[in-house]
């Protein structure tokens, strides 16, 4: 079945109706595309979540 899912097409489905080896096989196709991104020097890997935005008020002052 892992074999039948590296080759099955994936991208007419929803996330919502994907069984949970659907939504591996996809997790793990996405983190092998990061990987070739990253190593092509596209980009380097996040090192830490970005900050929150905070809120803006338009009357308050900074």
């Amino acid at each position: 079945m892992a074999e039948d899912l590296r080759n099955a097409d994936l991208s007419d489905l929803s996330v919502r109706n994907m069984t949970p080896e659907q939504r591996a096989e996809l997790r793990r196709r996405f983190r092998h595309f990061l990987q070739h991104v990253w190593k092509a020097g596209a980009r380097p890997a996040p090192t830490a979540a970005p900050k929150k935005v905070r809120r803006w008020v338009p009357t308050k002052r900074v």
